[in-house]
């Protein structure tokens, strides 16, 4: 496999834009980041950082940083097409980008952040119907968890990124939320199983939704500890999220539950009226919606074909540096909900929310 290489210019740019360019060649010099190394572009010889520099780089200089404890967010909305499982790559990315340990749980029967993650790559072009099945056999999901066929660990898998890993979907995930029907505590499993062991493990734990409310996504609901919620700036999404919203909060009050709720404006376009009127709309109307918004773009169709971030894809470009917003925004919100939730745990000596520790470890191993 050929390594990648980012020149200066590039890295900055993912990282926060030029004026990092003194800052990253500063800990180049003092030793605390690799060095450039020279690498064939062509007919020439350029200088540049490898790949797999990139995480210890962004942990040094980058946007997105770590969190002061583990964080499971939830990436939700009741209808399809609207950039969700593109907002989950990128937010998985970018965290890994910055040296966050980040696990994706897919829970999308129709494996979109899976394929999107690069876990399928080769499946469909391979004519070897034998590496294909060994391939499907060999993966484990939820639903193995479930039946307790394996343990969590066995089902997590590596990605290009040595800081992101997956929990593929698998098409049991159907059997899965139909079985949930039959257990005690059936809105907790998620959250008891998975998502709860799964942070004492990773920084960032990221759920990918079906766009249908179906038992597991009332499950990552109960498990996350926001909602990061794409709004799509067109009229049959605009006219969707009264709906949803009414049922989101009903969902909150049944469940005695406050989690934070980001919504995150999508698929806007400059050349159409009514778009932009419905992003204001979103911005002055829905509480939780941030300033920023991700624009219909080919760069961003390319970037998820390549299982990459825009930032990683097209650093620099405008809708690079609107989805770099967005994500500064998004990580914002959850830092402030980390320190609220840090400062009320300090103030109660009884707050004990799921299983023990000890008990997590078991799920593990």
């Amino acid at each position: 496999m050929n390594e990648t290489y980012y020149p200066l210019k590039k890295v900055a740019a993912i990282f926060g834009g030029p004026e990092l360019k003194e800052e990253i060649t500063r800990l180049e010099e003092s030793g605390v980041i690799p060095s450039q190394v020279k690498y064939r572009s062509g007919a020439l010889y350029r200088k540049g950082f490898k790949e797999s520099d990139l995480p210890l780089i962004g942990e040094k200089v980058g946007f997105f940083r770590k969190f002061s404890s583990p964080v499971s967010l939830c990436v939700f909305t009741t209808k399809g097409g609207v950039l969700k499982s593109t907002l989950a790559l990128n937010l998985a990315r970018t965290g890994a980008l910055h040296g966050l340990k980040t696990c994706v749980v897919g829970l999308d029967i129709q494996g979109d952040v899976t394929t999107a993650l690069g876990f399928d790559d080769g499946i469909e072009d391979s004519g070897d119907l034998n590496y294909i099945l060994e391939k499907l056999n060999r993966t484990k999901g939820l639903s193995d968890v479930f039946s307790n066929s394996v343990r969590l660990n066995e089902t997590i898998v590596s990605t290009d990124n040595e800081n992101l890993f997956l929990i593929p979907e698998t098409p049991e995930l159907v059997a899965l939320n139909d079985s949930l029907s039959n257990i005690n505590r059936r809105e907790f499993w998620l959250k008891e199983k998975v998502i709860d062991p799964l942070k004492q493990h990773f920084d960032l734990i990221i759920m990918d939704c079906s766009p249908n409310w179906n038992k597991l996504t009332t499950n990552a609901l109960v498990a996350c500890d926001a909602l990061v919620s794409p709004l799509e700036c067109k009229i049959n999404n605009f006219r969707n999220f009264k709906v949803f919203s009414t049922f989101l909060e009903e969902f909150k009050a049944e469940m005695r539950m406050n989690f934070e709720s980001i919504f995150v404006p999508t698929k806007y376009s400059l050349n159409r009226k009514l778009s932009q009127d419905i992003l204001e709309w979103y911005r002055g109307n829905v509480e939780g919606c941030i300033a920023g918004a991700i624009r219909e773009s080919v760069s961003g169709e390319e970037a998820t074909a390549m299982n990459k971030s825009l930032i990683e894809h097209c650093p620099g470009k405008v809708v690079s540096d609107e989805m770099m917003s967005v994500l500064m925004e998004v990580h914002g919100r959850v830092e402030a909900l980390i320190e609220q939730r840090d400062f009320e745990s300090q103030n109660t000596d009884s707050y004990n929310y799921g299983t023990s520790t000890e008990s997590q470890e078991n799920v593990w191993r």
